[in-house]
C-alpha cells in the first residue's frame, strides 16, 4: 500500500474528519516501523485450518454469526485495527472497490475492529457500506486468528495528539488493536488463505492477492 495514499481516507472522530500536523504525524509512522519490528506476520491460524464459529454486533446493533454467513457464501475475513487507521480506511476502501468481482467468486467480506458498534461508522458511511462490519470488543475473536498489538503509553500519547483515543474509540484501557489480517474461509470452515503484511500498519493484503486465491478455489 503506498504511503501517499495516507491522506486520501482521513480518519474520523465521532463523525468528524480530523486534521493532522504533519510535524504529529511523523512520530505515528515511525510507530508502524517500531510495530513492523515486534510483531510478525505470524498468524494463530493458517491455510488448512478450521476456522472457529463466532458471532459479533454490526453497526445495527444485529448479532452476525459466521456459521450463518458460511451457509450460503464463502467469507473474507479482514481484520483492520479501526476507522480511525487511514491505513485501515484505504483498505477497506479498495476491498468494498472489488466487491463486485468477489461476488462473482461467490465471497462475501466480513471486516472486524475492537471499536464499540456506535463509533465505528457514521450514518453516511453506513449507507455507503457494501458488507458486514462488526465490533470484536476486547479482540476476543481476532485473538483467535491474529495476533494483538498493543500500544505502549507513549505510543497511546502519540495517538491522542492527532485527536485518537484509543481508550474512548474501544471502550477498553488495553491499548490493543489486531495486527492486520486477511482470510479466506470456505462454506465448510476451512481456511483457505490466510496473509498477514505483520505490525508495520501500513503494508496491507492487496485485494488482487485475494482474488488470486478464490480463482484457485474455483
Amino acid at each position: 500500500m503506498m504511503l501517499k495514499n495516507i491522506f486520501k481516507l482521513i480518519p474520523r472522530k465521532n463523525g468528524k474528519v480530523l486534521t493532522y500536523n504533519l510535524f504529529k504525524l511523523f512520530p505515528i509512522l515511525l510507530d508502524s516501523y517500531r510495530f513492523g519490528n515486534q510483531y510478525s506476520s505470524d498468524l494463530r491460524l493458517v491455510k488448512g485450518d478450521i476456522a472457529p464459529n463466532f458471532e459479533l454486533p454490526n453497526v445495527y446493533g444485529e448479532m452476525i454469526s459466521l456459521d450463518q454467513v458460511l451457509l450460503r457464501h464463502n467469507v473474507i475475513l479482514i481484520f483492520y485495527r479501526g476507522g480511525w487507521c487511514p491505513f485501515c480506511n484505504l483498505q477497506l476502501r479498495q476491498y468494498q472497490n472489488a466487491i463486485a468481482q468477489f461476488n462473482d467468486y461467490g465471497a462475501q467480506i466480513i471486516a472486524i475492529s475492537p471499536e464499540v458498534p456506535d463509533r465505528i461508522l457514521t450514518e453516511e458511511e453506513q449507507a455507503d457500506l457494501k458488507f458486514q462490519v462488526l465490533s470484536d470488543a476486547g479482540n476476543k475473536v481476532a485473538e483467535k486468528f491474529t495476533q494483538i498489538l498493543k500500544y505502549n503509553e507513549k505510543s497511546a500519547e502519540r495517538l491522542k495528539d492527532i485527536g485518537i483515543d484509543l481508550d474512548e474509540i474501544n471502550q477498553s484501557e488495553s491499548g490493543e488493536v489486531p495486527v492486520p489480517a486477511v482470510f479466506i474461509i470456505t462454506k465448510d470452515h476451512q481456511i483457505a488463505f490466510a496473509k498477514s503484511e505483520g505490525g508495520d500498519y501500513k503494508n496491507r493484503v492487496e485485494p488482487s492477492e485475494v482474488l488470486t486465491a478464490l480463482k484457485d478455489l474455483t
